[in-house]
C-alpha cells in the first residue's frame, strides 16, 4: 500500500461509519486505541446530512460540505497519527449516499482539498478519470473501486477493470463482490493472485457476505494488500472484527517464522 509501511501487508483498514462529527470522535479515538490497525476509513456516506437525502445534488452540498469540515477536523483531533482514506460510498455500490454523478464529483473534489492520505474513488463514476488525476495533482493516493453486492464477475472482467484503474492512474485497485457459491471465492482468490502478478500497483480483493470471509483473512496469502476490519458497527458484509483478522495473520506470520526457523 502506499499509504502505509512496507512492511505492513496486508494493511488493516478500519471503516468508520459516524453520523456526525462527535460520533467520529469518539469512534476514530477507539480505533487509534486498537492494536493492529493500520488506516482509518472514514465513511462519509454515513452522515445524516447525506444519508437522509432522498438524492442530493450540486444545489445541496453546502451543509454537506459544513459536516465534513467538522469531521475533519475532529478525526484530526481524535487519531492525527493514523492514515486516512476517505470514501463516498454511494447507493448504487451499496452505500448511504444517494447522490448525482456531479454531486459525487463535487463532493471527491473536496475531499482531495482536504488533503487526506488518500480517497475512495467509485470507477464506475462518470468522473472516476478526472478525480483520479486531480488526486495525483493534490499528491493524495487514489484508491479506485468496484463493488457488485449481487454476484461474482467473471474474473477475466474483474482483472480487465483492476487494469483499467491502474492505467488510469490509480494507486491502488479494489473489487469487492457478493459470492452465490464457494467456487466464487476461489476466483476472488485468484483474482488477487493474477492482478498483483501482472499489475504494477498494489490490488485488493474481497469476497463479501459469509461465504467471502476467508478472503478477508486469508486475501495476503494471495496478493491482497489490504483487509477491512471492524473495531465498532460492521460497515459491509461478512466484515470481521480487528481481533478476529489479527489473530488470522498472526497465526499465518507465525507458520512462515516457524518454517525459516
Amino acid at each position: 500500500m502506499p499509504f502505509v509501511p512496507a512492511d505492513v501487508f496486508p494493511a488493516v483498514i478500519v471503516p468508520l461509519t459516524p453520523r456526525d462529527a462527535a460520533e467520529l470522535a469518539d469512534q476514530a479515538a477507539r480505533a487509534a486505541a486498537t492494536e493492529g490497525v493500520d488506516v482509518i476509513e472514514w465513511r462519509v456516506d454515513a452522515l445524516d446530512e447525506i444519508r437522509q437525502s432522498e438524492e442530493l445534488g450540486v444545489d445541496g452540498l453546502d451543509a454537506v460540505r459544513a459536516a465534513v469540515t467538522a469531521g475533519w477536523e475532529a478525526l484530526q483531533s481524535a487519531a492525527s497519527d493514523l492514515p486516512v482514506l476517505m470514501t463516498l460510498r454511494t447507493t448504487i455500490e451499496g452505500g448511504y449516499a444517494p447522490v448525482t454523478e456531479e454531486a459525487y464529483a463535487a463532493l471527491l473534489d473536496f475531499f482531495i482539498g482536504l488533503g487526506p492520505t488518500a480517497v475512495d474513488i467509485e470507477f464506475q463514476r462518470t468522473a472516476a478519470e478526472d478525480l483520479i488525476a486531480r488526486a495525483a495533482a493534490a499528491e493524495v493516493c487514489s484508491f479506485a473501486s468496484f463493488h457488485d453486492f449481487e454476484q461474482t464477475p467473471p474474473a477475466e472482467h474483474l482483472i480487465r477493470l483492476m487494469a483499467r484503474m491502474e492505467k488510469a492512474g490509480a494507486n491502488v485497485a479494489k473489487i469487492a463482490v457478493m459470492p452465490n457459491h464457494r467456487t466464487d471465492v476461489l476466483e476472488v482468490l485468484s483474482v488477487a493472485d493474477r492482478a498483483q502478478a501482472t499489475l504494477p500497483i498494489p490490488v485488493v480483493a474481497i469476497a463479501m457476505g459469509r461465504l467471502g470471509k476467508a478472503t478477508r483473512l486469508v486475501g495476503g496469502e494471495f496478493g491482497s494488500a489490504a483487509t477491512f476490519a471492524a473495531v465498532g458497527e460492521i460497515s459491509a458484509p461478512g466484515q470481521l472484527r480487528v481481533p478476529h483478522v489479527l489473530a488470522a495473520l498472526e497465526s499465518l506470520r507465525a507458520d512462515e517464522e516457524q518454517t525459516e526457523a
